[in-house]
């Protein structure tokens, strides 16, 4: 083998091996690294990698034996774990060598190569890998050290955990940006002897200038990378994008160029190539501001409806989860998230964190333990410490957690993706067609045509015209107190086809002061009832707790609470139940109300108490409906279906068909689950259905409907299985919503007509030969700016004319 000069390449990495070769059977290898991994790879069937990323790998990185002991430090590891629940751990890491779709593939199949991982998912734009495993299995350590076995070395910077992270990216663009201005600047510059000239310079100096333009030519060879690079990658995963006719037309004008200059035939076009350059960076230099001012990112921009009740020298108060600091002690109730990791402060809580890991199997804390973020308590209410600071990125990867994911495509997404996916094999074939036939003409009009044609033809806008739309929507129903949890909502919307509406607490609302109750009760009772609805979110719980005055509360021992039913407490020694008679009288007692005195009161106006079993009398609640909404169902009913579906009997059916109008389907003494049912069987009949209702009785409902409103007074109550949460007040704002929603559909198409316009356009004048590169290269940035804006500037004058925020 001495005698072969021929290059040995690793087997695994791409690389020429040169100081190190390592044989193994037919493969050959540049060091242990990569012998590693490959046959870590090979054992666990994921040789498919190779054929998926070709000759070019990710070269497995060395590291020392104690690199990554500190990460055996209990209090480092819970630093970068995202949460450690019993034996389940979830990590998320910054792992910036991810480029490419075999990365996905191999990332996303770790488990293979570790048992004690059980799910790894793959954040291609912000290069970050979320990993859920068994601790008792595997460690946080090995898993890095794996990750970096193979290639995927994480970023681990103690000191800015919590920090968002920058990239690097602007840096080398503008670097790019400012070689390729420094070639077009010169090439201008030589340009202005022959102009100044009449094209009469000697040929010495003629020649010299032109060699002179090759130094130029092979400087602007760098900024061009940017194109060669992402054109490569798709290349080898057997993808198209537009990056490959740019780069097609870049190649076509550096060649020509130095075969023209090299046998002194002419300047050739490196002036055209200098100025393509600079004018193609500068585009996406100006794109990314342009994006950047009107970005509607939620992690930083907008917060969920959601409050907690933070308690302050034994008072308490509502506070916005984006003001939660470290150090808070803050009151959980009965069903409520808990927004940030915190330390128990009660003697002992039982968590639910089947909203972070999916798993609803609920796990005991006890006083001083941990508490992480996402975390749904149950039973009596608690008070923690924050320890972390509230973090809105993570709650809304949680919200849009596969758990809670509706299999359920954007009809407009996906025509915006297959359009892409076809437009640049189009365009190619009409830059070789037009080639072809001006190659018969004139040489040098055939390459100004073939390059201007890949270059102007840029399919950018279609990506573009969907997120910025909708993004656009999405970000003025969250300044007017609708919040959704992604844009595709928005489509959603505009395809409902069936709207069923809760009715206690969704159409009406309650007051306090109108609470009356139908016995003679003395203080004792009143602290024993206050201190069990304490703990429940539900706004007849609310409703009963502001309208009982007293301040001190009773600590409450075992606490339970059935959605559509009611609650039930052990409370200094006696049994409470707060809930309907049904009931409250499912175990057996004595019936002591004054049934005389509560004759002409509407029975589902009524909440029944009992003690010990005894049950002593009713809460008569005098509830009203909302204002306007006889015109929000007449708006409704011209969209859509309207159905009413109520855990009430029928007593208010009169009274409500009077103002939503006889037409309207309605279903009394509905249980949560005879909801979730109809819900079901409306979908198999083909019709998207949309829910709203509150996010307690009608969490599964929400969860099975296409779209899932959750209705809430106080915005106290998260509901995870929804797919928007809706301030009560706002309720009369639907119809506005409704339109916005239409009116964002309709600038989807006008967008995509606009950019296939455009397109035409530019084709039309490209293959006559009336287009320079140059002038492409202005033009092509332009496009996806002007769509960008079209669609924003469009929704959000709409937005004012309806009157939103």
């Amino acid at each position: 083998m001495s005698g072969n000069k021929e290059k040995i390449i690793c087997t695994h990495c791409g690389d020429e091996c040169i100081e190190t070769i390592i044989q193994e059977g037919e493969n050959f290898f540049c060091c242990t690294g990569c012998q590693f991994v490959y046959g870590l790879l090979q054992q666990n069937d994921l040789g498919e990698y190779y054929e998926q990323i070709k000759l070019e790998g990710v070269k497995g990185k060395k590291f020392e034996v104690d690199e990554f002991s500190f990460l055996d430090n209990e209090k480092v590891s819970q630093e970068i774990l995202s949460y450690k629940i019993g034996n389940k751990s979830s990590v998320r890491l910054f792992t910036p060598q991810i480029y490419c779709s075999a990365c996905l593939y191999l990332l996303e199949n770790l488990f293979k190569l570790d048992n004690g991982i059980t799910e790894s998912r793959v954040n291609f734009l912000e290069k970050e890998v979320t990993i859920v495993f068994d601790n008792t299995r595997t460690t946080l350590r090995r898993i890095v050290e794996l990750l970096t076995a193979l290639g995927y070395k994480p970023q681990l910077n103690l000191a800015n955990l919590d920090k968002p992270k920058k990239k690097n990216y602007n840096k080398y663009l503008y670097l790019k940006l400012g070689v390729a201005g420094f070639a077009f600047g010169n090439m201008m510059l030589m340009a202005l002897p022959e102009y100044l000239s009449g094209g009469k310079m000697e040929q010495d100096i003629q020649h010299f200038m032109w060699y002179l333009s090759l130094f130029f030519g092979l400087v602007s060879i760098y900024p061009a990378t940017e194109y060669f690079k992402s054109a490569y990658y798709a290349i080898k995963v057997k993808q198209i994008n537009i990056d490959i006719p740019i780069s097609l037309g870049i190649i076509a004008l550096i060649v020509r160029s130095f075969i023209d200059i090299l046998y002194l035939e002419g300047s050739g076009y490196i002036d055209s190539l200098a100025g393509l350059m600079f004018f193609l960076l500068l585009g996406k230099v100006f794109q990314q501001k342009t994006y950047h001012s009107i970005s509607f990112d939620r992690n930083f921009k907008s917060y969920f409806p959601l409050s907690v009740i933070k308690k302050n020298q034994g008072a308490q108060e509502y506070i916005s989860v984006k003001d939660i600091k470290i150090g808070d002690v803050l009151l959980i109730r009965n069903n409520e998230i808990i927004p940030t990791d915190v330390k128990l402060l009660t003697e002992k809580a039982f968590i639910d964190y089947g909203f972070v890991t999916g798993e609803s199997k609920p796990v005991e804390v006890l006083a001083g333990d941990r508490i992480f973020s996402g975390g749904k308590q149950l039973e009596s209410a608690i008070e923690v410490e924050v320890v972390k600071e509230f973090h809105q990125s993570y709650l809304t990867e949680l919200w849009n957690n596969q758990s809670f994911h509706k299999d359920k495509e954007s009809y407009i997404s996906k025509l915006a993706n297959n359009s892409a996916k076809y437009f640049t094999a189009v365009v190619l074939t009409i830059a070789l067609l037009s080639f072809g036939y001006w190659l018969t003409i004139d040489t040098k009009i055939a390459w100004n045509v073939f390059t201007a044609v890949l270059i102007v033809a840029c399919p950018c806008a279609l990506a573009l015209t969907h997120p910025f739309t909708y993004g656009t929507a999405m970000r003025v129903f969250g300044k007017n107190s609708f919040f959704i949890k992604n844009d595709k909502i928005v489509e959603y919307m505009h395809h409902t086809k069936k709207i069923i509406f809760d009715k206690t607490g969704t159409l009406t609302q309650l007051n306090a002061a109108e609470l009356n109750f139908s016995e003679l009760i003395d203080d004792y009772t009143k602290k024993l009832i206050k201190s069990t609805v304490s703990n429940s979110t539900h706004p007849v719980s609310r409703l009963i707790f502001d309208g009982i005055q007293t301040e001190d509360l009773f600590e409450v021992g075992s606490y339970q609470e059935i959605p559509g039913k009611g609650i039930s407490a052990m409370i200094d020694g006696k049994f409470i139940k707060v809930g309907n008679l049904k009931w409250v009288k499912s175990i057996i007692g004595t019936d002591n109300t004054n049934k005389e005195k509560g004759a002409n009161v509407k029975a589902e106006s009524k909440v029944y108490v009992s003690i010990d079993d005894n049950v002593i009398g009713f809460f008569i609640l005098n509830s009203r409906f909302r204002n306007n909404l006889k015109s929000l169902f007449d708006f409704l009913k011209s969209k859509a279906e309207i159905v009413i579906l109520s855990g009430d009997n029928e007593s208010e059916k009169e009274e409500l068909s009077k103002i939503v109008g006889n037409d309207v389907d309605m279903h009394f003494n509905q249980m949560p689950d005879d909801k979730y049912k109809y819900i079901i069987n409306l979908q198999k009949q083909g019709h998207s259905v949309m829910m709203i209702g509150d996010g307690l009785n009608d969490a599964g409902a929400l969860r099975q409907s296409d779209v899932g409103i959750a209705i809430t007074e106080s915005s106290a109550n998260f509901t995870p299985g929804s797919d928007g949460i809706l301030l009560a007040e706002e309720l009369e704002n639907l119809p506005k919503f409704f339109k916005l929603s239409a009116y964002a559909v309709r600038t989807v198409y006008y967008s995509l007509i606009i950019s296939l316009l455009y397109n035409t356009i530019g084709l039309f004048f490209a293959v006559q030969g009336l287009l320079t590169p140059l002038i492409a290269a202005i033009l092509m940035p332009v496009s996806s700016v002007t769509v960008v804006l079209f669609t924003v500037l469009r929704i959000k004058l709409y937005s004012i004319k309806i009157k939103l925020k």
